[in-house]
């Protein structure tokens, strides 16, 4: 055979080997990624969910809070059994072996009455011993639970999350006790606006998995079996689930937690501003570049800490023509040195990483000079004052009553803090027991 035609063969005979072998790699990791799926989801009696759940069921517990209906104020029933006292349920998970139990605020307030029932059946009342309202937390303390083991959770540290991640939500949705879903982290770092208190929960993590009105207060978990969040709410304009959830990151309640247990409060610190992302259109307005980022200071609390700073809110005048025009503003371009250019992330900024009576140093472009202003946190004021959040882009709808040309606030999504579901009425049938 000529010399070419061996050298060539050997060549045919190497290539064919390489690529057997990459095959042959390439089938390998495929049934690894196989046996990890089957571990996952169940492979006969066994997977890893069940073993997650297993060993967190017993932390879980379901809160069952009782309300004084207005029309009994008596908590009379009438004669036919027909008006008893209303009742609610959500969810909650143990903190301590002391009978510290971790929901949200919106699932115990204003209750008259609280239980607590636990995996095993045993139930307990309680009584709120600290209360978060800005962050939607609240500790209860258990009313002698005497000979109750309790599971206190482990709590993770919320900033190792990453969109993908597994997740596994567990509670109580429509009082349907001990029910378990499963997602992955859609996102992180949301801001979750509460309109009945006027401020917003930063860095929440959105979810996929399952959460129905009766999750709230549920803890939400990793594949470790560690609690990275508290299911809080949902984006629905239904009430029910749509395939986005949010929780508040364990984070938030290692750091809030001791304060309540402490004092019974938690204070936030505030600087006291209304603004909105600085939009392609306005920087080009104020002849700043295209992609000019900031946060347009809307307004300032009086006497609160970004006035006392001299941080001045947007002074807006008619010419002859009726049109509305800025003439004085203040952009937000760093907070401490780093760079921001939402609302959200000065909110995000303040609560993670500030406390009361912090100095903050707040870098702003005022009508195109640069100047730095030195700002002390206050505490959130008792009552509620807005700090607006802009959720999303501007968009080019030409609005002739504001001051903004081509601009408008959106409006926010309808976030929802899910209804507690309602306890049977008695006669009403149910297709199941349990």
């Amino acid at each position: 055979m000529h010399q070419s035609s061996l050298l060539y063969l050997i060549l045919i005979f190497a290539v064919s080997l390489f690529l057997s072998q990459q095959s042959i790699s390439f089938v390998f990791a495929q049934s690894q990624n196989l046996e990890e799926h089957l571990g996952l989801f169940g492979n006969g009696n066994n997977s890893l969910l069940n073993d997650v759940f297993n060993n967190v069921k017993d932390s879980v517990v379901q809160i069952t809070t009782e309300y004084q209906d207005p029309n009994y104020p008596g908590g009379l029933y009438d004669s036919t059994g027909g008006a008893p006292i209303p009742m609610k349920f959500g969810s909650g998970f143990v903190y301590d072996d002391s009978g510290i139990i971790i929901t949200n605020y919106h699932v115990v307030s204003s209750a008259t009455n609280i239980i607590v029932t636990f995996n095993n059946g045993n139930s307990y009342t309680a009584k709120v011993v600290g209360v978060d309202p800005y962050g939607d937390i609240s500790i209860l303390k258990l009313d002698n639970p005497a000979g109750e083991k309790l599971v206190p959770v482990t709590l993770s540290n919320s900033s190792n999350l990453k969109v993908g991640d597994p997740v596994l939500a567990i509670g109580n949705p429509y009082g349907l006790d001990n029910t378990l879903t499963f997602g992955i982290v859609s996102q992180i770092g949301r801001l979750l606006p509460n309109s009945d208190l006027g401020y917003s929960i930063p860095n929440v993590i959105q979810t996929d998995a399952a959460i129905n009105p009766g999750n709230s207060g549920g803890p939400l978990i990793d594949l470790d079996g560690k609690v990275v969040g508290m299911n809080t709410a949902i984006f629905s304009n239904t009430g029910a689930y749509t395939g986005v959830g949010f929780a508040i990151p364990s984070n938030d309640i290692i750091r809030i937690i001791p304060s309540l247990i402490k004092t019974g409060t938690y204070e936030h610190p505030w600087l006291g501003i209304s603004g909105s992302k600085l939009s392609p259109t306005l920087a080009e307005v104020f002849g700043l570049g295209h992609n000019y980022k900031g946060v347009l200071i809307e307004d300032v609390v009086p006497n609160g800490p970004a006035d006392k700073a001299g941080l001045n809110g947007m002074l807006i005048q008619g010419n002859r023509y009726g049109e509305q025009q800025i003439i004085d503003k203040d952009i937000i371009v760093e907070i401490d040195g780093k760079p921001v250019s939402r609302i959200d992330d000065i909110i995000s900024y303040l609560d993670i990483n500030k406390k009361v009576g912090d100095k903050i140093t707040l870098t702003v472009n005022r009508n195109g000079q640069i100047v730095n202003l030195v700002a002390t946190l206050d505490a959130r004021p008792d009552l509620p004052l807005q700090e607006i959040q802009s959720q999303s882009e501007p968009d080019n709808e030409i609005r002739p009553n504001t001051p903004f040309p081509n601009f408008k606030l959106p409006e926010l999504p309808d976030f929802k803090l899910p209804e507690l579901p309602n306890f049977n009425l008695p006669g009403l049938i149910i297709p199941f027991t349990r």
